[in-house]
């Protein structure tokens, strides 16, 4: 009988990713409080094979799990029009690969630049994912 080794799953200290900002002008919108109709869906990068963004499935279509949110009042934006030098809100979801699971707080890393602690939450018990809100 052969001894199965379990693996230890590698932990993944820095995450890096890139958000492309909507061109001012851009007009978010929603109706679903749950924001799955909401439009444009924000493009998110990973910058590793370690993790990816989660993805959902909405009328039978699967999505990056991303979203134009704001952050205080916790609802998704609608009807909003995106101007030059007003910040908007990412929310979204990172997954670990299968392997790797995410030190607890993780560096997030977007567009270059390291986010604050607070920018990271709700990691799974597994450690494999958390959630993100991050200004662009």
């Amino acid at each position: 009988m052969k001894n199965i080794i379990k693996k230890e799953p590698i932990v993944i200290e820095d995450v890096e990713i890139t958000i492309r900002r909507p061109e001012a002008g851009t007009v978010i919108t929603c109706k679903d409080p749950q924001g799955l109709d909401q439009t444009p869906v924000p493009e998110v990068i990973s910058e590793s094979d370690k993790y990816s963004i989660g993805k959902i499935s909405v009328n039978g279509e699967e999505r990056d799990e991303v979203f134009f949110k704001d952050y205080a009042l916790l609802i998704y934006y609608s009807d909003l029009k995106v101007e030059e030098d007003k910040p908007v809100t990412v929310f979204g979801r990172i997954v670990a690969s299968p392997g790797y699971i995410f030190y607890d707080p993780v560096n997030l890393f977007v567009n270059g630049e390291e986010q604050p602690m607070d920018a990271t939450e709700d990691y799974s018990l597994e450690s494999n994912e958390f959630y993100f809100y991050v200004n662009i």
